[in-house]
């Protein structure tokens, strides 16, 4: 049988051997189930589940997964629960805190939360690659009617280089501009331009099907970036999905679909392996519970 690589998300923190764990006795998978409900909980604005749920995740586990953590610190602030999340950070260790404070929704939206005060904010080393990335990466949302005003305003872009145009014209000159980069550059890192940036680079190679070999070739790239925690370890497994449907062969992780009909609310995904255990990979490499990404995609067509 043929190994399935893993990947080991540096994010993601290791499962405390605490006796406060120890006695929830609730097992990894649960916990990863549990704190998915919370990131759907939030973002249908439930916030006071999404708060019970996150407070018996921490019971569960007191280092849980940096992308939970944020939903949580999120769902606080919705609440104006800033002392209750103010004790949470103060628990986290140094390395921790630096990488949760410097999290958009803390220079953006919660500046003034004492634990971040003393955190050194993160500098990119290329401003102005970090800069020509993101625009690069606004473009390629905007032909796709995903306009990133988050981006834009973080940014601030004029509304007028975002270019309007064919999703493949785009596509092109994103595709032929990272060569130029790579090949000066080398593939760039998180230190180098950013986390915003990072996941642009990704979502062009993603997009990069009219030059199939070139895409392919990323992937070792993209899998050094997640092992490195310079991308999520869904980059990995959106692109190997997609090369290995793109050359008529069965996907690993099942984020490529075959049909997604919103009108009778069914969604088929396109050939997988090993459906038995597809959720066991999914949890591995980070990501969300097959059928609840379904329901979302579903959701995002019906929007």
């Amino acid at each position: 049988m043929r190994k399935v690589l893993v990947i080991t998300i540096v994010a993601l923190a290791a499962v405390s051997c605490s006796t406060r764990e120890n006695e929830s006795n609730v097992s990894e998978e649960e916990q990863w189930r549990l704190g998915w409900r919370m990131v759907f909980s939030s973002m249908n604005e439930n916030y006071e589940l999404a708060e019970s749920q996150f407070d018996s995740l921490l019971i569960a586990n007191p280092s849980p997964d940096n992308h939970f953590l944020i939903t949580g610190f999120a769902t606080l602030r919705e609440l104006k629960k800033e002392e209750k999340l103010e004790k949470i950070l103060s628990e986290l260790d140094a390395s921790r805190l630096s990488e949760i404070c410097n999290h958009s929704l803390f220079t953006e939206k919660l500046k003034d939360i004492a634990p971040c005060g003393n955190v050194e904010l993160f500098q990119t080393q290329y401003p102005d690659l970090q800069l020509e990335l993101v625009k690069m990466y606004v473009n390629d949302q905007a032909v796709r009617d995903n306009l990133m005003n988050d981006l834009i305003e973080k940014y601030h872009l004029n509304l007028d280089e975002v270019i309007q145009d064919a999703h493949f014209t785009v596509d092109a000159t994103n595709r032929n501009r990272l060569k130029e980069i790579f090949q000066e550059y080398g593939f760039p890192t998180k230190e180098m331009v950013g986390k915003d940036a990072m996941n642009g680079i990704f979502l062009m190679i993603q997009h990069s099907d009219r030059d199939k070999e070139w895409q392919k070739s990323q992937l070792g790239n993209i899998e050094t970036a997640v092992k490195k925690g310079d991308m999520d370890g869904q980059s990995y497994a959106y692109l190997y999905d997609r090369i290995k449907i793109n050359g008529g062969e069965s996907q690993l992780y099942g984020t490529q679909f075959s049909e997604v009909d919103p009108e009778n609310n069914t969604v088929t995904l396109a050939e997988t392996e090993d459906l038995d255990r597809l959720d066991e990979r999914r949890m591995q490499i980070g990501m969300m519970p097959i059928e609840m990404y379904k329901e979302f995609m579903l959701r995002n067509l019906r929007d």
